[in-house]
């Protein structure tokens, strides 16, 4: 997380990573100290940079709803901390996020190996990489040569840490990673987490990402915010039953059921056909409660795939909005803004968003501008 250091007020990282420390944890009936309300400042004025590009001060106490007084105080310890550059003369001056001035690596690890990523607070993809299926320990080094290679390529960055997809190995390697800061999170939130900070949605949309693998499911976010739900059980959409025959979603959309990867081929077609039928269903149960304004389709498939699932899906969609019984309403459906390395993607900007950006996973209740 990061934290502001009491005594000369510049942005440290710790190397704590995981759950949230308890004076982190808000609701409606907790405050904000100084230190928390300047931190939270402080990541909504980045934020205002990274999704509207260069601003004046001016531009950005618009923006935020902050003094100028106030905005310039934070543009000092931005800059400071080599986070932002500015440009042009000292009244007409404006700021911007410095390309490659702080990173995060993603490690997504899938049955048919593991997927390297390292992206910075633009969304500038500094390279991917894609291993064999590895241990323990030679996933660690991988690692570690991956923070190498990212030193090489922004040798004037910083590295916050390190986004670790959860399975039953995560604690393992996160250990083996010490003193790496390491962030677990599962593959459904980072894909949304990708979608949300670089893809098709806005930073307060509702929208929800279902993650196509070997079990069917869906990342949540509804204005700007993760919905985990109790005991991190929202998205496990694989078992809900479906389309006429009253099949479990995993047994109609799994991707161990596919029979190849050539969405031309007899049944291949097949199964996208099944499969779009019972994830409508999914679709129309899910938005009836949530609402949300867009559907997006992803999960470690080729894109050719993704495709052509996400045009029948689309044409579903239009079938069932037609008939006399069905919804007159759904929402927009989309192919993911990014494919195979969707989870990968998202993973390695989790560390950003714990350190320097909103985090959605933990809405800030005092609203999405910032605290005077």
């Amino acid at each position: 997380m990061a934290s502001i250091d009491r005594a000369d007020g510049r942005l440290g990282l710790s190397q704590e990573s995981g759950t949230p420390p308890q004076s982190d944890r808000r609701d409606a009936a907790t405050g904000l100290n100084l230190v928390q309300a300047g931190d939270h400042n402080m990541r909504v004025t980045l934020e205002a940079l990274r999704r509207g590009g260069a601003r004046t001060r001016l531009e950005l106490a618009e923006t935020t709803g902050l003094t100028v007084p106030g905005i310039a105080n934070i543009l000092r310890r931005l800059t400071a901390d080599d986070l932002i550059e500015g440009e042009g003369g000292l009244r007409s001056q404006s700021f911007a996020i410095r390309p490659g001035g702080a990173y995060g690596i993603g490690v997504d690890r899938t049955e048919s190996g593991t997927f390297l990523l390292a992206v910075d607070l633009l969304g500038t993809v500094l390279f991917e990489e894609h291993h064999a299926a590895t241990a323990t320990r030679e996933t660690a080094d991988l690692v570690r040569a991956s923070t190498e290679r990212a030193a090489r390529l922004a040798p004037t960055g910083r590295l916050v840490g390190i986004g670790l997809g959860a399975d039953p190995r995560s604690q393992v390697l996160r250990e083996a990673l010490a003193p790496l800061p390491v962030t677990i999170e599962r593959d459904t939130v980072a894909a949304a987490m990708a979608e949300r900070q670089f893809g098709r949605a806005g930073a307060d949309d509702s929208f929800v990402h279902i993650l196509l693998g070997p079990s069917v499911q869906a990342g949540m976010v509804i204005g700007g915010a993760v919905f985990d739900g109790a005991s991190h059980r929202a998205g496990l959409v694989g078992r809900m039953r479906t389309g006429t025959d009253g099949r479990f979603l995993d047994d109609v959309a799994s991707t161990r059921l596919l029979p190849g990867s050539d969405p031309e081929a007899p049944a291949v077609a097949r199964w996208i056909d099944d499969a779009a039928e019972h994830l409508t269903d999914m679709i129309i149960a899910v938005s009836a409660f949530l609402g949300p304004r867009l559907v997006t389709v992803g999960g470690r498939l080729g894109e050719p795939l993704l495709d052509a699932l996400t045009a029948r899906l689309v044409r579903c969609r239009a079938e069932r909005m037609g008939g006399p019984t069905q919804p007159y309403w759904l929402p927009d459906l989309a192919r993911a803004s990014f494919g195979e390395t969707g989870v990968a993607l998202g993973l390695a900007a989790l560390p950003l968003v714990e350190a320097l950006l909103p985090d959605p996973r933990r809405s800030f209740r005092a609203g999405a501008r910032a605290l005077d």
